[in-house]
């Protein structure tokens, strides 16, 4: 949270989340002016196709009915049960399409510890978005992270998973994806080299190997209660690497005593992070896990 918040908030006796909403959206500012030209090229390099959810003049992801149907598992999910998305009526469906925006990842990178560069950015951090849509979150943190060594996303609608392999296929080509990619280091005063790699799947989240992810993000809002239960156990049950977790949703805990390797902190904190669907607004909630290994 905004360390003016928090002062405010001392000063005037109130909890720091009484204050956050009144406050627009802000990224951690740049600390030289290389980061500052790092985030203009990231910002034209993601403009456009990755660049917003469905308008009235651009449907980009927008899906067919059938697609919409075999996403929001009217038609099944691979390896769930037809009936995972439909015991929370409140909720939107997973067909529903939003996006954390360019400022948002940089407030959500900032959050999970992703803006180190001392000593830490030497690690092997490996991000990892579950449910990537259009790819730009998973393609930012490449571009604009050297301490992420690899950044990887999955996401089941094919049209979302194709948008995002256009977007990447074209960074590389012209050649920005590398030439980004080392200005950041360059920003971040390094003069290390580690090589990085991002990966882009298309498939069930529940498939995919989390054991070397050190960073989980999950765009949970349009998820069930069941559908997190299975992946807080999944996360627990595999992912040995993990140090934070960040979900729109509060994350059902305890359901998995058994078998673990890790375990979600019970007492996540709150931060608002901007998204397309209130980009204008005070930002959207999203709760942050600590992980710590059970042994």
């Amino acid at each position: 949270m905004n360390i003016a918040i928090r002062i405010a908030a001392a000063i005037l006796s109130v909890p720091p989340d009484v204050l956050a909403p009144m406050v627009p959206p802000m990224a951690p500012p740049p600390r030289n002016e290389l980061e500052s030209q790092l985030r203009d090229e990231i910002d034209s390099a993601l403009s456009g196709s990755c660049s917003s959810a469905v308008t009235d003049s651009a449907p980009l992801f927008l899906l067919s009915e059938s697609e919409t149907n075999f996403v929001n598992c009217n038609s099944g999910l691979p390896g769930t049960d037809g009936d995972l998305f439909k015991k929370d009526d409140e909720l939107g469906k997973p067909g529903t399409y939003g996006e954390i925006t360019l400022l948002g990842a940089r407030q959500l990178f900032y959050h999970m510890g992703l803006h180190n560069n001392n000593h830490e950015a030497q690690n092997n951090y490996q991000f990892f978005d579950l449910g990537s849509g259009g790819g730009r979150l998973v393609i930012q943190s490449h571009l604009e992270l050297p301490s992420v060594t690899r950044s990887v996303g999955i996401e089941l609608s094919p049209t979302r998973h194709n948008i995002a392999m256009r977007r990447l296929n074209e960074l590389k080509s012209n050649d920005d994806l590398k030439r980004i990619r080392h200005l950041a280091r360059k920003s971040w005063a390094l003069d290390y080299n580690h090589a990085a790699a991002i990966d882009l799947y298309e498939g069930d989240l529940f498939d995919l190997d989390i054991s070397k992810a050190t960073h989980i993000y999950l765009s949970s809002l349009c998820f069930t209660e069941t559908m997190l239960e299975r992946i807080v156990d999944k996360m627990e049950a595999e992912g040995s690497a993990l140090k934070i977790v960040a979900s729109l949703r509060l994350l059902p805990l305890g359901s998995n005593q058994g078998g673990r390797v890790v375990a979600l902190g019970d007492k996540p904190w709150q931060e608002f992070v901007q998204m397309t669907w209130n980009r204008g607004g005070d930002g959207c909630p999203v709760f942050f896990y600590a992980v710590k290994p059970t042994a």
